[in-house]
């Protein structure tokens, strides 16, 4: 079940777990955050099932703090990898030393919570589509892993011409995006590029907050064009036998660009249906080609952070 993460060296399960949900109440029907035992036994679980890539952030309230709690970090065939500088999103202007001391701060706060001396993957956390000069992100970087604080260095970003900006670089060894059934955007030319250079893809969204799922029906009637493609992609998985969370997961894990494909959940029942998803295999190409005609390209519709505000 585990493959290179691109040319990092590190190892990764092809299903890793999203720990926004335990760090934040998060996600369509949330039920709150879950306790801190219940948080570090699903960590435990899924490690015990065979997950071995972990996807956190500074930004995820409290899950790096519960994941460093838990001691799964101690497992040599676990790799966690969050997320620094998503303070950015809010104060693009900073540079120079002010820009190196707050990511210092991101990274020192990520070792300490993960009890991590060094970081395996410390990702950037790029939330501003525009944002695409890295040159200050990288050199800081740089010095941080020659002070051995971080060992292998991502990103993670939202919008195409950030991604492409980010391959064209050729410093970073991994890139989190968006791609799912309705959001396509990432298809044809950044998985493409990243995978033809050997750039670990980390997959996001994968059930799009929940939209992908049952739980789509909390979702506001003016996503008319996300709930439409949706209820026709259940019906395609309904005749072949799935039902729609299985679909979306198999269609990520279709493309062989993709490195690991995360889940975010409390729930380790749900887990174990992305594994039995992993382990059913690529979808036949006929389906894949149904399922790329419901790509929708209106962010407002398959981007959750444009979403209208859902109870």
């Amino acid at each position: 079940m585990n493959n290179q993460l691109g040319d990092t060296g590190l190892e990764v399960s092809k299903i890793g777990l999203g720990t926004v949900e335990i760090g934040l109440a998060y996600g369509l029907g949330n039920e709150g955050l879950p306790s801190e035992q219940d948080a570090i036994s699903l960590l435990k679980t899924v490690v015990e099932m065979g997950i071995t890539y972990i996807d956190t952030a500074r930004g995820y309230g409290l899950a790096e703090e519960r994941i460093g709690k838990s001691g799964i970090g101690k497992n040599s065939t676990v790799i966690i990898g969050t997320k620094f500088g998503q303070f950015l999103k809010q104060e693009p202007s900073l540079h120079g030393p002010e820009l190196e001391k707050r990511v210092r701060q991101d990274i020192d706060e990520s070792r300490k919570n993960l009890n991590q001396e060094v970081l395996q993957l410390a990702q950037f956390h790029n939330e501003l589509e525009d944002f695409a000069d890295y040159s200050e992100i990288i050199e800081i970087a740089e010095k941080l892993k020659i002070e051995q604080k971080v060992l292998h260095v991502g990103i993670a970003v939202r919008g195409e011409a950030a991604a492409l900006a980010a391959i064209e670089t050729n410093f970073f060894e991994t890139i989190q995006l968006a791609y799912n059934i309705v959001d396509q955007r990432m298809a044809e030319n950044v998985l493409e590029l990243a995978h033809e250079k050997n750039i670990g893809i980390i997959n996001r969204s994968v059930l799009l907050k929940g939209a992908l799922t049952p739980a789509r029906a909390k979702l506001p009637e003016t996503l008319a064009q996300l709930l439409k493609n949706a209820d026709k992609a259940e019906k395609i998985a309904k005749s072949i036998g799935i039902n729609l969370p299985t679909l979306a997961i198999r269609f990520v894990l279709s493309s062989p660009a993709v490195s690991t494909a995360l889940i975010g959940t409390v729930n380790a029942n749900r887990i174990e249906s992305a594994l039995e998803a992993f382990n059913a295999g690529p979808l036949p190409e006929d389906v894949l080609e149904q399922l790329r005609t419901l790509a929708i390209t209106d962010p407002a519709e398959i981007d959750p952070a444009q979403w209208p505000k859902v109870d």
